[in-house]
């Protein structure tokens, strides 16, 4: 897209109908050098992953499609709980305590 300034430069002044066609002209020749061909097509944009971002997507797809809990666990947990076999190592709870208060 051109932007015409008038009056800033020492040129002289152009009446409005030899700018038109001026304007006429300038737009003419750009789209001549945008046309297609007939019978074909633009070039599309392409993107190239490199290996490690292939790599990387693929594994972040594949975390998207595990689930945010694992009932699994969940279940296993309820059930020792409800029968009175959970045990709870106090001293491993303290210490992971301590290091994640550490991280604030």
């Amino acid at each position: 897209m051109a932007i015409h300034l008038t009056g800033l430069s020492n040129q002289s002044t152009v009446n409005k109908s030899e700018r038109s066609q001026k304007d006429d002209a300038v737009g003419n020749a750009a789209d001549k050098q945008n046309a297609v061909p007939s019978g074909g097509t633009l070039a599309e944009d392409t993107v190239k992953l490199s290996g490690t971002a292939q790599v990387l997507q693929n594994q972040q797809s594949k975390m998207n499609d595990l689930p945010d809990v694992d009932m699994d666990k969940v279940e296993q947990i309820k059930n020792a709980i409800a029968a009175g076999e959970y045990k709870i190592d106090t001293q491993k709870l303290a210490s992971n305590m301590a290091s994640m208060d550490s991280l604030f």
